[in-house]
């Protein structure tokens, strides 16, 4: 840590509430956001991912395997997606209930949600050169 981030004037009463109570809070939302869950099902195929993002369960009805290994591999994936991107919305949400639209945190929180979860890709056992040939 830069012991620099102290040089100046110390803040007074006051500020240090307003930082503390911050901070307090920072750390309460942060404890609180890593029980939440992200869901979805799309097409027999339910998710649950972490509050990090990572897939905590996968299931996979009957159904869902009529079209084949690559179907079903897209079909899950394409749950994860939902599922990341239900994670994304209550993670905003919950941001700004705690800290305020307009704030800081809300911003970071939108952010970084915003870029955070894409689609993954199928991998199959062809070859790029195999498909260019068509």
């Amino acid at each position: 840590m830069d012991p620099s981030i102290f040089d100046g004037e110390t803040p007074g009463g006051l500020e240090l509430d307003r930082l503390v109570k911050q901070a307090q809070a920072a750390m309460a939302w942060r404890a609180s956001v890593n029980d939440l869950r992200g869901r979805a099902s799309k097409d027999g195929v339910d998710v649950e991912v972490s509050a990090s993002g990572g897939v905590v369960s996968v299931a996979v009805s009957d159904a869902a395997c009529a079209g084949g290994g690559d179907a079903v591999a897209g079909q899950v994936l394409d749950a994860v997606l939902e599922a990341q991107q239900d994670l994304a919305r209550q993670l905003r949400g919950s941001a700004i209930e705690t800290f305020g639209a307009d704030s800081p945190q809300a911003r970071t929180v939108e952010n970084s949600t915003a870029s955070r979860f894409t689609r993954a890709t199928v991998l199959t056992d062809e070859r790029p050169e195999d498909r260019d040939r068509g």
